[in-house]
């Protein structure tokens, strides 16, 4: 199991090396901001950029995915999806936010297990908080970590703002810097 999760943060960190993008930049306050992305977060080092193609149905798009890493055990993320209009519509926020929770949940049940959720508004955006610990014989092994992450709705354009690793300084910053470019 910690080979496991070591292999997580492994496919993490290789994923946040990423493409080179243009579109991100450093802001004069020293965070940095994505113009396609149209937000602006406290990134501890310049995040890579990979995309990509996800398909519900017939319908394509794209996974926008925005990380970085200080080391093998430190992911900061990014994610955004522009969904088609007639899907996104036809779910309330809670629904897509509730949603979004449990697909972390599944994506990561072998090694984590949901702590709590709430809702929260930042920065003038409504969307939901939610921390994942990790399991039992995970933490009975040494193994530390855990995943902090914020989901947010602006139009058909769903974002997960995430941290995934040990304690770092840089992960409350990050986590409540997350705002949306004017």
């Amino acid at each position: 199991m910690k080979r496991k999760l070591i292999l997580i943060f492994t496919i993490l960190t290789f994923i946040s090396c990423g493409n080179e993008n243009d579109d991100i930049y450093k802001t004069k306050s020293g965070e940095f901001a994505s113009k396609s992305g149209n937000f602006i977060a406290a990134f501890p080092i310049k995040p890579g950029y990979t995309a990509i193609d996800n398909q519900i149905g017939l319908d394509k798009f794209q996974i926008h995915m925005f990380r970085t890493s200080l080391g093998t055990n430190k992911v900061f993320s990014i994610e955004y999806n522009d969904y088609p209009e007639y899907m996104i519509k036809s779910m309330t926020d809670e629904q897509i936010y509730s949603q979004g929770v449990t697909n972390f949940a599944n994506k990561m049940a072998d090694s984590f297990r949901l702590e709590f959720q709430e809702p929260i508004e930042q920065n003038g955006l409504n969307g939901v908080h939610f921390v994942f610990g990790l399991k039992k014989h995970l933490v009975d092994k040494g193994v530390k970590g855990y995943i902090a992450g914020k989901l947010f709705r602006n139009g058909n354009r769903v974002y997960t703002v995430s941290y995934i690793g040990e304690n770092d300084k840089h992960t409350d910053s990050f986590m409540e810097s997350f705002r949306l470019i004017k």
